[in-house]
């Protein structure tokens, strides 16, 4: 259709207003491709009908909101909206204000705070316990906080945002690899935000001594160099603690069905068989299917260890490299396994055989284990030691967009599969030399990771394939206490009859909804020996600064 009908002129403007100006493009790009009249005006009601399942709203013809200026607006009216349910149903039983208060949550399109299944089958049966009492009164507390909302309705923004530029085939290689240029932007200036914050934070312990949180989080894995630094170290010694056992070595790619890939490798053009899934639907695929082949595997009495990265097709789309160590005698038992679960689903559809697994058997004259997944992990942290990505684009750059897609879509890049804890070693590296001669067991593994020795560590905490209660030395956690009375949520009067009690234990501290005990971590211990690493108490002020404008630690 080579233009718009004359008396369709009114009706097409109504139906595109309200649309940002780049997704009202593609609704006349369309538009004027279909051959008749009448099959261009249905595809304008499709696309309608389409955005609207999309934002989760039934009037097809509502505006898009592009910034964030209406969350905390919104974030106001539902919680009040839920106060007001559960004054209005306040002599309900709390099984039945439970379920009233899920279902309109549910209807926003959010969903609620998980409970345990324990608790949700006494929800069923109407008979709470009064651990079960305090956990669901966690949830109606957590549904009249405009925090607790403002916070879910920026994520869900973020993705319907981006949902929106997938449905309009905006995220490819030819015109926003890995994430659209809108939901880019928006995780930039988010980005920025943070690191304002932190920059105008300051910390000051009991010793008077003063930083910024932006100070202090550029020494830790917030920093992407000493991010890749780590990763690098424990993937090295993974490798070592291999040879040691004399494992053999296979790298492995999983990719997802077609119908998960929005855009063709290729061109970039729409997938015709793209059934709508997003990223976080591929995400779950890739770990529903890993779990199982990790079921199978126990079953047969195979034990891996190793090192997941997710990274993302032009489209989005995840897929998943696996650098795993075995017993040479299992790696047939592993390969078909792995075969087995990746092709269970469309597992004969067109380019199945050649892309949805692949396995490399690493040949340690030929190179290290180390080598095949270490440019994985720089290019999607910071670039570095890489000149380009695979689709050609500069390193540096894709792997800002590659940390973006992964923050719009809450997907956790690296994976570490076996092997001790990391959170102990992080924790030693904080402690001075141990003198005590009694505690010279904690002080050779000290060592160990304060020279980046990640193979004697793990040996020396158990072993690659040591149960975490079993290990050698463990995280300590304590709880915090409680110096006063506290509300489920502060300036506010109850909001039920029988406002939600803070556990047994009155003298620790609960979280603002009253169901759980805080704890923070101080340090490790072993054999009944604790030891604290973090010793000083830190209060915080604010100390007005211009605002950042560096996204060097804003990841």
């Amino acid at each position: 259709m080579p233009e718009v009908h004359p008396h369709d002129t009114a009706w097409l403007s109504k139906q595109v207003d309200g649309i940002p100006e780049h997704f009202k493009q593609e609704i006349m790009a369309d538009y004027l491709n279909k051959p008749t009249r009448r099959e261009a005006n249905l595809g304008v009601l499709a696309e309608r009908k389409a955005i609207a399942a999309i934002l989760h709203n039934h009037d097809p013809h509502q505006h898009i909101n592009i910034d964030y200026r209406d969350c905390t607006v919104s974030a106001k009216i539902h919680s009040r909206q839920c106060l007001c349910l559960q004054l209005q149903y306040h002599s309900m039983p709390l099984c039945g204000l439970y379920k009233l208060t899920v279902n309109y949550i549910k209807a926003q399109g959010l969903e609620p705070h998980p409970l345990p299944t324990k608790t949700l089958t006494a929800v069923e049966e109407g008979l709470l316990t009064e651990s079960d009492t305090v956990k669901v009164n966690g949830v109606l507390n957590r549904a009249k906080d405009p925090d607790w909302w403002r916070r879910k309705l920026k994520t869900q923004h973020t993705r319907q945002l981006e949902t929106l530029s997938r449905h309009f085939n905006q995220v490819n290689k030819q015109r926003g690899i890995y994430i659209s240029a809108l939901s880019f932007s928006h995780i930039q200036n988010r980005w920025v935000d943070n690191q304002a914050f932190l920059q105008e934070t300051i910390a000051t312990n009991e010793d008077g001594y003063s930083t910024s949180l932006a100070e202090l989080s550029s020494l830790n894995v917030s920093n992407p160099a000493i991010r890749r630094a780590e990763l690098m170290v424990r993937t090295h010694g993974f490798e070592e603690c291999a040879k040691a056992l004399s494992y053999s070595a296979l790298f492995l790619t999983m990719t997802c069905p077609s119908k998960y890939h929005r855009s063709l490798s290729k061109s970039g053009c729409k997938n015709p068989n793209w059934n709508g899934a997003t990223p976080q639907d591929g995400q779950q695929y890739l770990c529903l299917t890993f779990s199982r082949i990790r079921a199978a595997l126990g079953h047969k009495g195979i034990s891996v260890f190793g090192f997941r990265v997710a990274e993302p097709h032009h489209d989005g789309t995840p897929h998943w490299h696996l650098l795993l160590f075995m017993e040479p005698e299992h790696e047939a038992a592993i390969i078909d396994t792995f075969k087995n679960y990746c092709f269970e689903e469309d597992g004969n559809e067109p380019g199945a055989a050649k892309h949805r697994f692949t396995v490399e058997r690493i040949d340690p004259d030929k190179g290290s284990a180390t080598g095949y997944i270490a440019k994985y992990i720089s290019k999607n942290i910071d670039g570095e030691g890489i000149d380009a990505d695979n689709y050609g684009k500069d390193a540096k750059e894709s792997a800002v967009r590659v940390r973006a897609w992964a923050s719009c879509w809450g997907i956790r890049q690296f994976q570490q599969l076996g092997g001790v804890s990391v959170s102990v070693w992080r924790e030693l590296r904080r402690l001075e030399a141990i003198k005590e001669a009694e505690l010279e067991w904690i002080e050779e593994i000290r060592k160990t990771a304060d020279q980046s020795n990640w193979q004697e560590f793990t040996e020396l905490m158990g072993g690659v394939f040591c149960k975490r209660n079993e290990q050698t030395i463990r995280p300590l956690y304590q709880a915090v206490m409680d110096v006063k009375p506290q509300s489920a949520l502060p300036n506010q009067p109850p909001l039920i009859d029988n406002p939600p009690t803070i556990p047994p234990n009155q003298q620790f501290k609960s979280n603002r909804y009253g169901d759980e005990t805080l704890t923070r971590l101080k340090g490790v211990i072993s054999l009944g020996v604790e030891i604290i690493t973090r010793v000083h108490e830190w209060t915080m002020s604010h100390a007005p600064s211009s605002k950042c404008s560096s996204l060097e630690y804003c990841q």
